[in-house]
């Protein structure tokens, strides 16, 4: 079975003129279904839930998207370059419970089932990978689109023009930009300068200033989105921030607590910022959207009892024909 049956709509000048490379934030992906879908199970008593809310989400961002080129990135490890420059990285973190982690493995099957190439990386998060592969595809030759699927939005900072973009399968809120040929959310970015009043670039400043709670990154105590924010419209970068804290256009208190937190700040923005430079590169051969085992998919979605998204698969040759004749 083609994935080349899955066409883009006719009016998307943006997509016939150039490639589309869509990188899938596996983790992100998975603990979003996990959350969002409901506790199925399966008729021997497996628990798939996550692994449906995974699968839906995926044909469904194919099906939109629609991309020549395709690749999921999934954590390895615990254990990171981040984590070995701030130990606390995601400290207090719940542990990832078990009936998601007993989810993964199947989840991955599906994905191999269907021919999409899965990477992972060695001392870095599946960020790194997608931050490389989409810096990588952006400076070969051609034309490229690299859309990045994710609900992490971290990835914000990754944006650049239209040609790194991120795609939220819940949708991006009001900020993101409706793309009508698609429709979906992306954002690119004019939407993150509408909503964080910052460039992609300053995303990591931002983190650097107010810190993440989510991945226990600290910031500087004291200093909430807003004034960080405003820090960053007069001064660019942290680096600017602190040439001369002195000269800033805000109250000595604040400017007392840059200078106590200085050291945090810069470790939090270092700690915040995506690798684009690990050791994975990238591979357009591997990464097309090519045949797939259809009937393999099909048996592991009869298993699973995942009948309601055989019809979000690419359709076979003699299946257009019918719809073509019988309307």
């Amino acid at each position: 079975m083609n994935w080349s049956a899955q066409k883009p709509p006719s009016d998307n000048i943006a997509v016939v003129e150039r490639k589309i490379l869509v990188l899938i934030d596996g983790n992100s992906l998975l603990h979003r279904a996990y959350h969002a879908y409901p506790r199925l199970t399966t008729p021997a008593g497996e628990l798939v839930g996550a692994v449906y809310g995974f699968t839906t989400m995926l044909l469904t961002a194919l099906e939109k998207l629609a991309p020549q080129y395709v690749a999921i990135a999934w954590d390895v490890g615990k254990v990171t370059f981040r984590t070995a420059e701030y130990a606390l990285y995601k400290a207090g973190r719940p542990e990832t419970e078990q009936e998601l982690i007993d989810q993964i493995e199947r989840t991955k099957e599906i994905v191999t089932a269907l021919n999409i190439p899965q990477f992972g990386v060695d001392n870095y998060e599946a960020d790194d990978v997608i931050g490389t592969l989409s810096r990588q595809a952006i400076e070969g030759a051609g034309k490229v689109q690299v859309i990045i699927v994710t609900g992490d939005r971290d990835a914000l900072q990754l944006v650049d023009d239209d040609k790194i973009v991120v795609y939220m399968p819940s949708g991006g809120g009001a900020s993101s930009r409706y793309i009508k040929d698609r429709g979906v959310s992306l954002f690119d970015e004019e939407a993150v300068k509408a909503k964080y009043g910052l460039s992609p670039k300053q995303v990591t400043d931002l983190k650097g200033l107010m810190g993440d709670p989510s991945d226990n990154i600290k910031g500087v105590p004291g200093v909430g989105q807003v004034t960080a924010t405003k820090l960053l419209q007069e001064a660019g970068s942290v680096e600017k921030v602190y040439e001369d804290v002195g000269k800033l256009s805000v109250t000595e208190r604040i400017k007392n607590l840059l200078k106590e937190g200085r050291e945090s700040a810069f470790l939090s923005k270092k700690i915040a910022t995506i690798d684009r430079d690990i050791p994975i590169k990238l591979s357009w051969e591997e990464c097309e959207l090519s045949n797939y085992d259809r009937e393999k998919v099909l048996a592991i979605f009869e298993e699973l009892r995942f009948k309601s998204l055989i019809n979000k698969l690419p359709k076979d040759k003699w299946e257009e024909d019918l719809e073509h004749v019988f309307g």
